[in-house]
């Protein structure tokens, strides 16, 4: 069955809203800027290109193929969205406590990254920006998906995502003095506490789908 252009456009909304939420590229400008101290900023906005393009792609490939990998390991839905949600709340715990999260970068990983010539890859665009909360988000989305269409507005939402983060950190330098360390750790907390409601949410969707006679009231 098709769905309508409305119910269309709502998927959308959801989508860029809960994979921005948890991409958080506004938390990883701090992170982005000590892994890139030793680059010019042309450099960085190179870096920046590169590891957005690498993180798309890699979200675009879980939303296309993660339906096919469910089935083949016999993974349910709900299953995903329960362990999802509660992988996803772990980390806005982390974020809410303003400590770095275990899913995105050490700061083992950052001091090696510090040595890198080319960070596009690894730390920036898998697991900082493409890390387990986006991909169980994909998963999540793409397994509900009623077609190829639906598919489609699933990828333009990444894009819009991904192109937002590009931005951001294509103004890394400007936002940091902008925003200040108190207004970025303020900033992360906020998106904790969204991530966190996102999360529950996920857990009841999935224990509702499993048991349907139980009722979970607003």
């Amino acid at each position: 069955m098709t769905q309508s252009a409305a119910s269309l456009f709502e998927q959308l909304i959801v989508f860029v809203v809960q994979l921005f939420v948890i991409v958080d590229p506004l938390a990883a400008v701090p992170t982005f800027l000590a892994i890139t101290v030793a680059h010019s900023k042309q450099e960085r906005r190179a870096i920046a290109r590169r590891g957005c393009s690498i993180g798309l792609l890699a979200i675009v490939f879980f939303l296309v193929v993660g339906p096919s990998l469910l089935k083949y390991f016999a993974i349910n839905t709900s299953a995903v969205q329960i362990s999802g949600g509660l992988l996803l709340f772990v980390i806005a715990l982390e974020l809410l406590y303003g400590n770095p999260t275990g899913t995105q970068t050490s700061s083992k990983e950052e001091r090696l990254a510090e040595k890198k010539e080319d960070v596009s890859v690894t730390p920036l665009a898998i697991p900082l920006l493409a890390g387990p909360g986006a991909i169980v988000t994909c998963l999540v989305f793409s397994s509900q998906a009623s077609g190829a269409l639906s598919v489609l507005v699933l990828i333009g939402g990444a894009l819009i995502v991904f192109i937002t983060a590009y931005l951001l950190l294509h103004w890394a330098d400007e936002l940091a003095r902008v925003f200040g360390e108190l207004g970025m750790k303020v900033a992360v907390r906020i998106v904790g506490l969204i991530l966190a409601f996102i999360a529950v949410q996920y857990v009841i969707n999935g224990i509702t789908a499993i048991w349907p006679g139980v009722q979970i009231h607003s």
